[in-house]
C-alpha cells in the first residue's frame, strides 16, 4: 500500500495521459528518466499542451458540472482556433481520473492563463525533449523525460467513443 502524498504534483508525475488523435489509435504518454525523441508522433515540434477543467484545487463538483466547465475551456480554446483533442489523465495508484484536451498552437503562457482561469493548478507541456507540469500561476515547473505508453496498456484509460463523455 502506498502512501497519499499531500501534495498534487506526486499525483501529476505519476499520472499517464491519454490522447485521442483524430481516427488514430490513442496514445498515452508518461513521465519517463529520459525524452524518447525519436518516438516524437506528432508532424511537427511544436509544443502540445494537456489542460482541464475538471476538479479546480479542492473542489470536487461531480461529473455533471466537472463536463459543463469542460465544456466553456472547451469554447474558449475553439475561439482562438485550435484542433482539440480528447485527453484523460489517471493517476494509476489512486486511479483518479480527469478529463481534457490536447492542443497544439497556442503559446504556454496562454495556456496556463486558461488553466488558471479555470481554477487549475497546473497543465502538460509535452516537447520533444521534455514532458513537464506546469503552475497555471507562479514559476514552479516539474521537467522529466517522457515515454509512449503501448496503446493496449492505454485504451483502458479510455471506455467510451472519441466525442462521447467518459463513464
Amino acid at each position: 500500500m502506498h502512501a497519499a502524498s499531500s501534495d498534487s504534483w506526486v499525483s501529476y508525475r505519476r499520472s499517464v495521459v491519454l490522447i485521442r488523435p483524430g481516427d488514430e489509435q490513442s496514445l498515452g504518454v508518461r513521465s519517463a528518466p529520459e525524452a524518447d525523441e525519436s518516438a516524437w508522433p506528432w508532424p511537427t515540434p511544436e509544443a502540445v499542451h494537456v489542460l482541464t477543467a475538471w476538479d479546480p484545487g479542492p473542489e470536487r463538483p461531480g461529473p455533471v458540472v466537472n463536463r459543463a466547465r469542460q465544456a466553456a475551456l472547451e469554447a474558449d480554446l475553439r475561439r482562438r482556433g485550435v484542433a482539440l483533442l480528447p485527453a484523460v489523465g489517471v493517476d494509476p495508484l489512486t486511479d483518479r481520473r480527469d478529463e481534457g484536451v490536447a492542443v497544439q498552437g497556442l503559446p504556454e503562457d496562454e495556456v496556463r492563463a486558461l488553466g488558471a482561469r479555470y481554477g487549475q493548478d497546473a497543465v502538460y507541456a509535452w516537447t520533444p525533449a521534455e514532458w513537464a507540469v506546469v503552475a497555471c500561476r507562479g514559476g514552479r515547473r516539474l521537467g522529466s523525460g517522457w515515454s509512449l505508453v503501448r496503446p493496449s496498456e492505454a485504451e483502458f484509460l479510455f471506455r467510451c467513443p472519441p466525442g462521447e463523455p467518459m463513464r
